[in-house]
């Protein structure tokens, strides 16, 4: 009888360490789940909220562009082939592709964003920040770094960009603005029009940058 109690009590025994383990097991599976989440997610290019400083980040990952008329474009940009838009919330985001007529891989585009007062970012130029809002840079500029920029300026303030010449006489242009001015009203509330282009193009640098050259803004203010 002393024996067979001995051997209850060590199956007993045997259950806890067992449920323990499972507790445990159970814990480290679940965590193992989050990690492969924010790997899927990695690998989709997607950021989980509170990875980076943009208070827009949740909804860029669930807020689809859909296209819109030209006339809607917040620059003039008779050249456009396509606009699309949409709503962030604390700033209002259009994608206005470009004709490209060389033989190089890759979409000629202007990002824009109307920023809402509160949001827009300091007056200084931050490569790194103007990059994480407009999603990174475009090929063939993933390498841009500060030292590359170089900076022009018009009736509408500072251009700054930098050149890559892939081969021939094809000029490629990253080229970033900020205005308080549109060549329509912008979005109430907005406060400022940050603008990233990517631009690939025969020719000269001069040309790469003519869809945002002071042509391109009107009279338009902010709402």
């Amino acid at each position: 009888m002393r024996v067979f109690s001995t051997k209850i009590a060590a199956w007993v025994a045997g259950c806890r360490v067992g449920r323990a383990v499972q507790a445990k097991c159970g814990a480290l599976s679940r965590v193992g789940l989050v990690l492969v989440g924010v790997g899927m997610l990695s690998a989709c290019g997607l950021r989980l909220p509170g990875s980076t400083d943009s208070p827009t980040e949740l909804a860029e990952a669930v807020t689809e562009f859909r296209v819109v008329p030209a006339s809607r474009a917040f620059i003039s940009v008779p050249q456009a082939l396509m606009v699309m838009e949409r709503d962030l919330g604390r700033a209002v985001e259009q994608r206005i592709t470009l004709p490209n007529a060389t033989a190089l891989t890759g979409e000629n585009v202007i990002m824009l964003r109307a920023q809402k007062a509160g949001y827009a970012r300091g007056t200084r130029f931050v490569l790194e920040e103007q990059l994480s809002q407009f999603g990174g840079a475009p090929s063939p500029f993933t390498d841009v770094s500060e030292g590359a920029l170089t900076a022009t300026s018009d009736s509408f303030g500072d251009i700054t960009y930098t050149t890559i010449r892939p081969g021939g006489d094809v000029m490629c242009v990253l080229a970033f603005r900020r205005t308080q001015t549109a060549s329509r009203a912008l979005p109430r509330g907005s406060r400022a029009l940050d603008i990233m282009m990517r631009n690939c193009v025969s020719g000269t640098a001069e040309k790469a940058l003519t869809p945002i050259s002071a042509a391109a803004f009107g009279l338009g203010q902010p709402g």
